[in-house]
Parts: structure tokens; sequence; C-alpha cells
């Protein structure tokens, strides 16, 4: 039998009070993992057949510049995505700051695009909404 004085806690349980949270944040990373995703794979395919596809798809046929930068983009997403998941604070303030670039990203394609601009817009702002009002702490169950 042991005499050892037990753990008196604030919350009757600690993990069970922070779920709340935890479905905004991944919310949150599953959209940046999915914008993270097709980044990459955009990125991929833009650089591999860039020289050929070039004049069908931009009229300044630089499609491999693009192409970078859907790669670098997606793959920052993607590390963003990661983190939050893990719980990471620096994750929550990557993601936050992408899903703003995208944000701006989006209303710039608006006169083109306007219906998938407002689309990816309202996204990325959900996706800063779950970021910035819920941080979540949640903590294994021992």
């Amino acid at each position: 039998m042991s005499t050892r004085p037990t753990k008196v806690s604030s919350m009757p349980n600690e993990t069970e009070g922070m779920w709340h949270q935890a479905g905004w944040a991944t919310y949150a990373a599953i959209m940046l993992f999915g914008g993270g995703l097709v980044g990459v794979v955009n990125g991929v395919w833009a650089l591999r057949y860039g020289a050929r596809e070039a004049d069908l798809v931009t009229a300044e046929g630089n499609l491999e510049l693009w192409g970078a930068i859907a790669l670098l983009g997606g793959a920052v997403m993607l590390a963003a995505a990661i983190a939050v998941f893990s719980g990471k604070n620096w994750g929550r303030w990557a993601g936050i700051m992408i899903a703003v670039v995208a944000i701006v990203w989006n209303v710039g394609w608006a006169e083109i695009q306007p219906i998938q601009s407002l689309i990816g817009a309202l996204i990325n702002i959900s996706v800063v909404f779950a970021l910035a009002t819920h941080p979540v702490t949640v903590k294994r169950g021992t």
C-alpha cells in the first residue's frame, strides 16, 4: 500500500479540459497539410514539364519559377502542418503567416478566378481563426 501523496490539480482532468481546442488545431493542420501537398505536387509537375507546357499554362512562359515557388511554399506548409499536429508553438505562428499570405494571394487572383479565390480566401481565414484563437496545449494522459 502506497502512502505517496497524490497530485492535486486545478482541473479534474487536464487532458480532457483541452480537447475542445484540439478540434480547431486539427482542422487547421489538415487544411495546411492538404494545401502543402497540392503545392508540392504542382511544383514538381511544373518543374518537370515546365519547358514543354509553359506556353499553354502561362503567358510569360516561366513555369519553372512558378513551380519552384509552389514547391517551396508547399514544403513550408507541410512543415507547419506537422508542427501544428505536434503542438509546436512555432507551427501555429508559421501557419498563421502562411494563411495570411495565401489570403492575399487568393485576393490577387479574384479578377481572374473569382469563385475559387473567394473559397480559398475563406478557407485560409478559417485557418487563421483556428490557429489564432485556440492555442492547443493538449497533454498526454498518464
